[in-house]
């Protein structure tokens, strides 16, 4: 696919396949870059990232932003007829180009969503946290109280267990009001306020360029299609996979018929390294600027010929093999570097 290709060829190398486990309605579904198994996701969002290299696990994620979703569908049982030479067979065995004449296609899929982010920060109150909280409180309250009423009493019976358990309970209830309670009266307030600022604020920037016609999935998309363009190349040979952890910030800019974006995000880039795995959590600036497309490219196998010599062409490569025309037909937005 399109929107694998530069990865797969970076994983290739190390030999490395990462396992992606999507949550949609309840239920789990698996994609992994060797292709071994990948089920179409409609709508999900990722809770776990595995990184294998060479058959065995080195690495596992699973700090995802749930406001993120992901979609890939594709019909790989579609026949597929070559409109240069007339060859029929299964779309998978065109993904190299038709194995006939060789005619170039660009296979793409027919829903895609690559990371748009949706706007649900909601400030909660966890029942797991709770109870971990005060389990936690108990047992420091527990160990304290056993200690003070050992050394201070002259016995240790029945009545001091009792003494210990009920001294426990009052001091771990204490605890957990100023362990909690307190705490999110005095942080998450705050928090909230940012939060819904924050997400107010993007808002008002998706309504604003829809307004324009740009289209949100169509942005990050593309956005995504540029970042594995500079991450897999060769000038960062060891990165094989990054995340966008969230994105802080988009501003629209609009300068001499240009329109720009700049797009500030928390992205966690993963390394292979001397046969180790590694990743780091950065924040990056990037500046996006609009460049309209020659035309659209669709889900499912595409022949896009050069308008100038009429020469299949990869729209991967952004300019024709033959004459060396440029053209543009599926990425409208581009990372100013």
């Amino acid at each position: 696919m399109i929107s694998e290709i530069s990865q797969e060829e970076r994983l290739k190398k190390y030999n490395i396949n990462i396992k992606t486990i999507f949550r949609e309605h309840n239920k789990d579904v698996q994609r992994n870059t060797d292709n071994s198994l990948n089920q179409d996701v409609h709508s999900g969002i990722i809770l776990e990232k595995d990184y294998y290299c060479n058959g065995k696990l080195l690495r596992k994620e699973t700090i995802f932003d749930s406001r993120i979703l992901y979609s890939y569908e594709f019909n790989h049982d579609e026949e597929v007829v070559c409109k240069n030479c007339g060859m029929k067979g299964n779309i998978d065995d065109f993904s190299n180009g038709c194995p006939y004449c060789h005619t170039s296609f660009n296979i793409e899929y027919d829903n895609k969503e690559l990371g748009s982010k949706h706007y649900y920060d909601l400030t909660f109150k966890s029942r797991g946290y709770i109870i971990k909280t005060f389990i936690l409180d108990y047992l420091v309250s527990f160990i304290l109280t056993l200690i003070f009423v050992f050394y201070t009493s002259r016995t240790f019976y029945f009545f001091d267990i009792l003494k210990v358990i009920i001294l426990s309970i009052v001091i771990s209830l204490i605890l957990f009001y100023f362990f909690y309670y307190i705490e999110a009266l005095i942080i998450m307030p705050g928090i909230r306020r940012k939060k819904e600022l924050l997400n107010k604020k993007q808002i008002n920037f998706w309504n604003n360029m829809e307004s324009k016609g740009f289209n949100k999935i169509k942005f990050y998309n593309n956005f995504n299609y540029d970042l594995r363009r500079l991450y897999y190349s060769d000038k960062n040979d060891n990165i094989i996979d990054y995340d966008i952890i969230d994105y802080n910030d988009l501003v629209l800019s609009e300068k001499n018929d240009h329109i720009y974006v700049y797009v500030n995000i928390d992205i966690r880039i993963v390394y292979y390294d001397n046969g180790k795995i590694k990743s780091s959590i950065e924040n990056k600036d990037y500046k996006l600027v609009y460049s309209p497309i020659d035309g659209e490219l669709k889900g499912g196998i595409n022949l896009i010929k050069c308008h100038n010599c009429g020469a299949s062409i990869n729209v991967l490569d952004n300019e024709c093999s033959y004459c060396g025309s440029r053209h543009n037909y599926y990425q409208e937005w581009y990372i100013e570097e």
